[in-house]
């Protein structure tokens, strides 16, 4: 099954709309002639191809638990550095972001 429509929204609101590694914004302002530039990339954790990096076989592969924000140059790092980023390494800093949001949320 394909992300679905909720899950893509609860990535995107938990993360602030925001790389979750380096933390840029991941829209463009629209211009006079021109809609905003949506450039976040949806990321697997564990990887949805059985050949890709991370690649393990478990249930839920496009559950929001398996996904993380990032932008062009983080997603490609995090598939080319492999080492580096494991499955706990994303899994430790989608933690740091959900602890961002709730400072957020608790300044409100």
């Amino acid at each position: 099954m394909a992300i679905t429509g909720r899950t893509r929204k609860i990535l995107w609101i938990k993360a602030g709309g925001r790389c979750s590694i380096c933390r840029v914004q991941l829209v463009t302002e629209g211009t006079d002639t021109d809609d905003p530039s949506v450039f976040g990339q949806e990321a697997h954790i564990v990887a949805k191809s059985p050949k890709g990096p991370r690649a393990a076989g478990i249930p839920g592969i496009n559950s929001y638990d398996n996904l993380i924000l990032l932008c062009g140059k983080h997603h490609k790092k995090v598939d080319d550095q492999r080492s580096h980023y494991t499955v706990e390494r994303l899994a430790e800093i989608r933690s740091e972001e959900r602890r961002v949001g709730k400072e957020c949320r608790s300044r409100w």
